[in-house]
């Protein structure tokens, strides 16, 4: 044990002990902030639960779950919320369906489905007219859709005509007609106009359906193509960033 010190000696220890001091806190505070702003913008359970449509990126296959604000179980930290669907359904449509036991909300309105142990199975980020996007690696892109947020006054017949496809804004590329003549399904058929890049002529589109707020254009190979409402009338593919950047816009 180090012999006390008189006053006088000991001052250079004080000072040098609030220095480490006043150094450490901005360091603390600082691992401290992130973790509170991370916190601070995850929206309250009630926000998001709700009735949804868990559909593949076709909108052929559709699972109905219902997120609830009642926990599950015991307390846990972080808290996990009750999942209510119908597993055998399910099962038959969108395979991981089975792994969900729960979810929780994350930052930005992100819905976060788990399994049994807690493991995130999806983690879906907050869209467009009331729609969710998850990108499960090695299996593809799912939508959660909000029927109640989707706008209720869009009809197939508002979309009927031709619109201008474009990769980049404001230099359309070619013309994407939409007809109103049934293709079975509930969808519609779509028509390229001659002159159009390889590139999207290979993409063969030849039917069209709208799905919760959604334009989803289908191929003949059976591949569907989703695309977003944008707030100037026109229609954005969704996620933007994976394959070719796809915009619709009326001429």
């Amino acid at each position: 044990m180090p012999a006390p010190c008189r006053p006088a000696r000991c001052r250079p220890q004080i000072a040098a002990a609030i220095a480490a001091g006043v150094l450490a806190l901005p360091l603390a505070l600082a691992h401290a902030a992130p973790a509170r702003a991370q916190e601070s913008d995850i929206p309250a359970p009630a926000t998001l639960a709700a009735e949804y449509r868990l559909t593949n990126a076709d909108g052929d296959r559709v699972c109905l779950l219902t997120l609830s604000e009642k926990p599950q179980g015991r307390a846990r930290s972080p808290a996990r919320f009750e999942v209510a669907l119908d597993r055998q359904a399910c099962a038959g449509t969108i395979l991981f369906s089975v792994d969900i036991a729960s979810w929780s909300p994350g930052p930005g309105n992100a819905i976060r489905l788990q399994g049994p142990d807690g493991a995130l199975v999806a983690e879906f980020t907050e869209g467009v007219g009331g729609t969710w996007e998850a990108l499960r690696e090695g299996d593809g892109v799912y939508f959660l859709v909000n029927p109640r947020l989707a706008d209720p006054t869009l009809h197939a017949a508002d979309l009927v005509g031709m619109w201008d496809m474009a990769e980049q804004a404001g230099k359309p590329r070619c013309r994407l007609e939409l007809t109103n003549a049934e293709a079975g399904g509930g969808t519609y058929r779509a028509r390229l106009a001659a002159g159009c890049p390889a590139r999207l002529v290979a993409l063969a589109p030849d039917r069209w359906r709208l799905d919760g707020g959604s334009l989803v254009l289908l191929t003949a190979r059976g591949e569907g193509l989703r695309f977003a409402a944008q707030e100037d009338g026109g229609w954005e593919k969704v996620p933007p960033d994976e394959g070719t950047p796809l915009l619709l816009s009326r001429p």
